[in-house]
Order: structure tokens, then C-alpha cells, then sequence
């Protein structure tokens, strides 16, 4: 029997099996598919009580004792026949995702600690399964993401112990689990290539310190990012029972993540993009998870009404009642949806309703960054009553500044020193209106540009707006609001694909470093603006440029620095696409200490004679040359070029580059032309 994808749809049974037993495995698999269609299109309570009901136990399994023996250590790989093979391990993690993803949502309280519960039920119950590679693959997974939720409990000690006892478990999933071939292979395949394809993604994003061999020899394959999207790719092909999130995976790592390293999305990947939530919208009514994709994307493509029309639809769905966090979630895109088009007061709207969710719920986090925002956009808007609309949206940031809370996120901490600059400037009179709403400008527009990336979403036009808004700010009297601003344009050029102006203002910036203060450096400004130089510099092929900013940006970076973390993650990503950009484009050359290593380079006049239609006068006038582009990777090297004339040629050699000496990590360039009427030599 095969199911659509092509795939075995249920085992096989033979020997003493009875057909009732394939019948019930075969059952509890289309359950298990049952359930992702549940959640996946957002009904989670059924898909909770689905998956608890596949928790209970079978009839020919006895819950006090493991049917493979020690319940404690990973057994060699066995091949059971579907009577031996408990699956209520794997219907109980489901369980935890889902209550989590449900908790989280609704914003419940101690979602994370029940779910950690659930995790440790689901990894008893499949410690009471058969020795096969299954049980392997759902104990990894418990353990993987009980370690990710310690982490989102601010308990990262326990998250890493967890995170590094999953490999006990996983290590051999693509020796085992890829290419495994007995009963459930429609299970263990498909959660084989999500699990490695994810793990394979997030391995590319750590810095290289934290990537290497250990990864590649735990896993079996090498870590590579191309062969974990292969791998989320065939998972969803092949249309299994986690099919559905391979995708979610891929399409959100194509126009989401993406988008946060600085990358563009091809036509080829956007097209497939297209693809997969086509596949996915005629299996899933109105996915919540699929819907924002869809958004994003249109975003990305800068189909920006389309985009909001998505997420107005999914706003009037029911289950956003109970979804609160998911709503307040939305109403934030649309907020930095307006804000990509210039609409000031449309996106203070929708982030004062975003506060207004996180309130009601009587949820803290993120109040104080949603509030400041919509502040900072009715300001800019300047319609009439604006000023009491700012003065009201402080007020609640005022209030939660007073809360008693110490683990407030970044973002609101941020929002509380806003505030306190708002009090100083509102203070003792008022601030003429102009120069509050720039102050407003450019503290919005920095996230703008790097936290909420709306400038790649905007259209040329609207970018152009955006930075004669910037510019016209009358920042010039102050150097460090004017660095700041040209991080800001600096930023959205990269994102609108104009190299040469986006270095122009990162030298703007730059060349305002002896009178940056103490703002600058607490911000990050200089460090950033080297980062920007070194990005454009990467997109434009300009390798040892790229690498050269980028070791300024790292030496310039602090560990009090506000873009600290972000500056750490970008130039990490960074590093590794200019060392791609220099192994591609350049031949390395090992020079060993105290050695002298010649290159010899030969140029003829007439090296292609016969090749073109012009005859001697045309190859006369042609100019044959060659140029150098070298840069060391470490210490210092002594480096000259001398050009010998053809022994036809009564010339005397030629000293084109005197020996001289050369530090590690700036380009040293160059070229040579055959001077007029000499046929040819060497170099």
C-alpha cells in the first residue's frame, strides 16, 4: 500500500503479527498527520486533546517496563515488527509543542514550566519503547527542546546541558534514521530531515568558534547551510507527517531570516516560496503560521498593501480571541508594514492596539517598546492633538518603568531610556515641535533600518522620501546624531541594492569620528558603521575591503555597547561570506617564514594572433597587461615586481614595484601595461 507522496503508508505484517496490529499502527500514523492538520490550521485545543489521547496506553504494552530493556542509554538500531513499537513517546512530545505553541499564543501563565512537564512525560514513555532508531529520534528531540525552553526560562546552564545531552540521541540520525527502511519509515524519515535540515540551519548561523568538526562528526554530515535547506526542502516534498513544518521552516528562513543577515532572496527561492504556501493554503484553512509567511513575503516583494490585506484576514479569525499574543503579534506587523509606506499615524495606531493586547492580558514585556513606538510615529505624523497623543503613550511607559520588574527584555529597556530623554527635553518649558519630532525621527528610523527592517520593504520611492526626511532633519549641528542618521541611510542603501551611495554615507559617518561622544559610543555607531562599509563592500566583490572593515568594526565593538549582540551575530555571518567570497575569487599562496616564493607572469603583443579581424597596427595599439590583488592573511612580507624584456627586444629590465614591506590585512593592488613598441617578456 502507498500513501500520495508515494511513501509506504503502514507496515507491513508478517510472522506472528495479526493484521490488527498494522491496522492500529496504521491508524495511529494518520492520527499523528491528523493532528498537525489540527494545529496547523489553528484549531490547537483539538490537536491537544488528539495528541494526549495517543499518550494512552496500548493494550500489549506494559506501562512499568521498557520493551527494549534499559530505558537509560541509546540501544543498537533493531528492526521490531509493528507489534513491538510504542509511538506514545512520540504522540506525547507532540503534546508539549503543542500546548506550548497554544500557551504561548494565549498568552497562559507557567506554559513554559507545563511544558517542560510534558517534554520529561514524553521522554519516559518513549524510553518504553522498542530499541529502534525511533525511540532515538523522539528522546533527541525532548531533550533538544527541553533545552530550548530552560533557555526561554532564563536558565541557559540547564538549556546547554539539555541542548548537549540531545546528541546522545541524535548523533546518528543520518546513519540510521535517513536511510532506515523498516516499519514507521514514513515517521522517522520525515522528522530525520526536519530535525537535521533545522539543526544544519542553526549551526550556520553560530559564529565559527562555536561550529566545526564536533558538529559535523556528532550529526554524520557536514555542516553546511545549502544541505540543510535541501534537506527542510525534501521533507516537504515528500509530503509526510512533518512535511508541513519542513515547510514552514524553509519558506520562513527564505523571507524571514534571510532578511535579517542581509541577504536577498533569489527569483528561484521566492518563486518556491510562492509554491509551498500554495501546497500549504489547499491543505490548511487560514493558517495562522502559513498567513504571516504569506504577509512576509508579499513584503519582501514589496507588495506591501497585499501584505497588510493578508494580515487583515487573519486578524478577524475567531481563534485570535484566545491567541492574544498572536494578535498582538500581528498588530506589530502592520505597524512596521505602515511604516515601510511613511504612514506615521497608521502605525502608531497599530502600535498602541499591540500595547493595548499585551495590557489587557496583564502582560508587561514588550508594553514598554510598543508604547514608546507609537509615540515616536504620532510625533513624526503631527496631525492635530498629536501632542497629547505622545504625552499619553509615555505615560504607560512611565507606569511600567515604576513596575516592580527587573528582568525587563532589551527592547524595553530601551524604551525606558527613551523615556528619560523625553522628560529632560519636555521639561522646564517646551521643546520646540520640530526639533522633538527629529529627535522622534531618528530614534525610530535606527529601528527602522536595523531592528525591524522595514527599509527593504520599502519601494524606491518611498526609500527616497525616507532619506530626504533624514536629511533635512537638521542633524548637521550635532556629530553624533548626524553619525547616527548616517548609520540609518547607510543601512536602508544596502537594503535598496545601492552600493556606491550607502559608502558614501558610511564615509560621512566616519569622517565624524573625532567629534562623536559619549551617545556614539554607547550606541555602537562607529563599530556599525564599519559593518555597513564591509557588507556593501561584499555585495560589490570588494573582498579584502569587506575583510578590512570588518576587522575595524570588531576591534572597534564594546561589550557595554547597546548593538554589542547585534553587531556580534552580523559580523560573525559576515566573516564567513567573505571568507566564501575570498576562496572563490582568489588563489592562495603558501609563503613559508624566511622563503622567497617568485611568481612568473608572460606577456606577449601577439599571444592571440590570428584570433581577432585587425591586423598589426590594432594588436600595436591594444594595451597587454596584467594586475595583482593580494592581501596577507598574518605578519608581514617583503614584496617587489620586475618586468624582463623577450630576448628580442634590446630593452633594459623594468623595476615596476620596488621591494618594500607589507603589514597582514590590507589589499595590495596593482597593474602593468607592455610599454609601446615592446613585443612581449616577463613579469
Amino acid at each position: 500500500m502507498s500513501n500520495d507522496a508515494g511513501g509506504p503508508a503502514s507496515p507491513s505484517s508478517d510472522g506472528d503479527g495479526s493484521e490488527a496490529h498494522a491496522l492500529r499502527f496504521h491508524e495511529r500514523i494518520e492520527s499523528m498527520r491528523e493532528g498537525t492538520r489540527l494545529y496547523l490550521s489553528n484549531d490547537f485545543r483539538a490537536a491537544e486533546d488528539l495528541f494526549k489521547n495517543g499518550m494512552a496506553a496500548d493494550d500489549d504494552v506494559d506501562d512499568g517496563e521498557s520493551a527494549g530493556g534499559e530505558a537509560d542509554a541509546p540501544s543498537p538500531e533493531s528492526s521490531p515488527d509493528d507489534s513491538g513499537i510504542d509511538l506514545r513517546g512520540a504522540f506525547a512530545l507532540q503534546y508539549a509543542i503543542v500546548g506550548l505553541l497554544r500557551g504561548v499564543a494565549s498568552m497562559e501563565d507557567d506554559q513554559l514550566d507545563d511544558c517542560l512537564a510534558r517534554l520529561w512525560e514524553a521522554d519516559r514513555l518513549a524510553s518504553l519503547d522498542a530499541p529502534w532508531v525511533g525511540r532515538k529520534v523522539v528522546r533527541g528531540v525532548c531533550h533538544l527542546t527541553a533545552g530550548v525552553v530552560e533557555c526561554l526560562r532564563k536558565t541557559p546552564v540547564r538549556g546547554a546541558f539539555h541542548v548537549a545531552g540531545s546528541w546522545r540521541w541524535l548523533r546518528h540520525l543520518k546513519s540510521e534514521a535517513l536511510e532506515y527502511d523498516g516499519i514507521g519509515r514514513e515517521v522517522v524519515r520525515s522528522a530525520a530531515l526536519l530535525g537535521l535540515g533545522a539543526f544544519a540551519l542553526i549551526l550556520s548561523l553560530l559564529p565559527d568558534g562555536l561550529v566545526g568538526s564536533a558538529a559535523s562528526y556528532l550529526t554524520g554530515f557536514e555542516v553546511e547551510r545549502e544541505a540543510g535547506l535541501r534537506m527542510l526542502r525534501t521533507c516537504q516534498e515528500e509530503g509526510e507527517v512533518l512535511g508541513p513544518i519542513g515547510a514552514l521552516a524553509w519558506v520562513a528562513f527564505q523571507v524571514d531570516t534571510k532578511a535579517f543577515l542581509g541577504e536577498d532572496a533569489g527569483e528561484d527561492e521566492l518563486a518556491e516560496c510562492e509554491r509551498m504556501l500554495d501546497w500549504a493554503s489547499a491543505r490548511f484553512d487560514d493558517s495562522l503560521f502559513f498567513g504571516i509567511l504569506r504577509a512576509d513575503l508579499l513584503a519582501t516583494q514589496r507588495r506591501l498593501i497585499e501584505a497588510l490585506a493578508v494580515l487583515d484576514h487573519l486578524m478577524a479569525l475567531p481563534v485570535l480571541e484566545e491567541l492574544r499574543a498572536l494578535k498582538a503579534m500581528l498588530m506589530y506587523k502592520k505597524a512596521i508594514y505602515h511604516l515601510a509606506a511613511l504612514q506615521w499615524d497608521e502605525a502608531g495606531e497599530a502600535f498602541e492596539t499591540s500595547q493595548a493586547i499585551y495590557k489587557a492580558a496583564g502582560r508587561r514585556s514588550l508594553g514598554p517598546a510598543m508604547a514608546v513606538s507609537a509615540a515616536h510615529c504620532y510625533c513624526i505624523a503631527r496631525k492635530g492633538g498629536a501632542e497629547d497623543d505622545v504625552k499619553r503613550m509615555m505615560d504607560e511607559v512611565a507606569v511600567y518603568k515604576e513596575m516592580d520588574k527587573s528582568n525587563w527584555v532589551r527592547s524595553d529597556r530601551q524604551a525606558f531610556k527613551i523615556y528619560d530623554e523625553y522628560v529632560d527635553r519636555t521639561t522646564d518649558g517646551k521643546e520646540d515641535p520640530d526639533d522633538l519630532r527629529s529627535w522622534s525621527l531618528l530614534h525610530l528610523a535606527t529601528g527602522m533600518a536595523l531592528v525591524m527592517r522595514c527599509t527593504l520593504w520599502m519601494s524606491p520611492h518611498k526609500a527616497t522620501q525616507f532619506v530626504a526626511l533624514l536629511d533635512g532633519a537638521g542633524y548637521e549641528s550635532i556629530p553624533d546624531e548626524m553619525a547616527r542618521a548616517a548609520v540609518c541611510v547607510a543601512q536602508v542603501h544596502a537594503h535598496q541594492g545601492n552600493v556606491d551611495a550607502g559608502l558614501a554615507r558610511c564615509t560621512t559617518g566616519l569622517d565624524l569620528v573625532p567629534a562623536l561622544g559619549r551617545a556614539s559610543m554607547e550606541f555602537g555607531t562607529v563599530p556599525m558603521l564599519h559593518y555597513l562599509a564591509g557588507h556593501l563592500h561584499c555585495v560589490a566583490g570588494s573582498a579584502h575591503e569587506a575583510e578590512a572593515c570588518l576587522r575595524r568594526s570588531v576591534d572597534a565593538t564594546t561589550t557595554d555597547m547597546v548593538l554589542h549582540n547585534y553587531l556580534s551575530f552580523k559580523t560573525s555571518q559576515l566573516r564567513r561570506r567573505v571568507r566564501d567570497l575570498i576562496e572563490e575569487a582568489y588563489v592562495r599562496v603558501d609563503v613559508p617564514a624566511g622563503r622567497k616564493v617568485r611568481l612568473s607572469i608572460g606577456l606577449s603583443r601577439h599571444s592571440s594572433e590570428g584570433s581577432g579581424s585587425g591586423g598589426a597596427d590594432d594588436a600595436e595599439d591594444e594595451p597587454i597587461g596584467v594586475s595583482w590583488d593580494w592581501c596577507l592573511d598574518e605578519r608581514d612580507i617583503d614584496f617587489g615586481a620586475r618586468f624582463v624584456p623577450s630576448v628580442k627586444s634590446s630593452r633594459p629590465p623594468i623595476e615596476v614595484v620596488s621591494n618594500g614591506r607589507h603589514d597582514a590585512g590590507s589589499p595590495v593592488r596593482g597593474s602593468f601595461c607592455l610599454p609601446a613598441g615592446c613585443e612581449g617578456g616577463t613579469l
